[in-house]
């Protein structure tokens, strides 16, 4: 992921006073110029929000400036911590003082031969590629960018800010913007009232050759490899990793921050909620190997005795 840019550079101790929390020594006067996702470049000048422990890189920190949730403060290197009771909240004032990635009121650019159908809607700042089909009132938000020979199925809609909201003090929420915008990459079939949200602080991502049934939801900041299959009313949360030839059955859930291993494949209706290994055959809620639900179900059914 990138980095996205503040407007305005704000010093530690201002935000200090202004949010409160717990900053370690020295680094008041420290002044920041970006918000980056942990597995960004490393840029002394930018804030890593780090708010749940499924949101640790798995390459460690190093000595980035973070902006801690309490819980995780032990989690986070030492000298380089703002430790906060709301991180999102704090984020999210920030996030509406930066750039975006695209120019918002640059024209759509979209390919000659590409189809967009009359009800569609494409806004500024998207781009279209060679050959893509754009079905009935379908929908590309801003910061999304489409490869070459991509289908959007009528309804779907592509680019809109994530479900994100942060929680403050007396029970208040706002709303987190969602910068980063959404890659769709060649070849990518999307099917009818599909929704892919656009990412925080880089794109969200569906890789080549992935095809997606109708009503799949691609929360914000997912990455879907190559040739990844999902049926219809498949929903994966926000930060979710899909590896390359992941195949997903209808109305299967992926938890936030989740990886799914290269080749794995998910039966129905199965509920994700840790990482699956490269290859493996899972079923059930919480989804384990599926022979293992199967002789799970058995016992069950022996449990309950015949049908009545």
């Amino acid at each position: 992921m990138v980095s996205i840019a503040l407007r305005t550079p704000r010093v530690l101790a201002d935000l200090l006073r202004q949010h409160g929390g717990e900053l370690d020594p020295g680094l008041d006067r420290r002044t920041i110029t970006a918000l980056a996702a942990p597995s960004a470049e490393p840029n002394d000048a930018a804030l890593v929000p780090l708010t749940s422990a499924r949101a640790l890189p798995r390459a460690g920190l190093g000595a980035r400036l973070v902006l801690v949730a309490r819980e995780l403060r032990d989690r986070a290197p030492v000298g380089q911590r703002w430790v906060h009771p709301n991180p999102w909240w704090v984020l999210a004032e920030l996030l509406e003082d930066a750039l975006v990635l695209w120019t918002p009121k640059e024209p759509p650019a979209i390919a000659p031969d590409a189809s967009v159908a009359k009800s569609s809607v494409v806004f500024a700042g998207a781009s279209v590629g060679p050959g893509c089909r754009l079905e009935a009132h379908s929908v590309v938000y801003g910061g999304v960018q489409l490869g070459a020979r991509v289908v959007v199925g009528a309804g779907a809609v592509l680019g809109r800010a994530g479900f994100g909201f942060a929680h403050g003090p007396g029970g208040s929420s706002r709303r987190i913007p969602q910068l980063g915008g959404v890659v769709i990459e060649d070849d990518v079939e999307i099917g009818a009232l599909c929704t892919v949200d656009a990412g925080t602080l880089g794109p969200t991502v569906v890789g080549p050759g992935s095809k997606l049934d109708a009503h799949v939801h691609i929360g914000h900041n997912a990455k879907v490899g190559a040739r990844c299959f999902m049926a219809a009313q498949v929903g994966l949360a926000g930060s979710v990793e899909l590896e390359d030839d992941v195949w997903l059955g209808g109305q299967t859930g992926v938890a936030d921050h989740v990886r799914v291993g290269r080749a794995a494949r998910v039966a129905a209706k199965s509920g994700i909620v840790s990482d699956i290994a490269p290859g493996a055959v899972v079923a059930g809620f919480p989804a384990v190997p599926r022979v293992r639900w199967l002789r799970r179900m058995a016992w069950l059914m022996r449990a309950k005795g015949p049908a009545t």
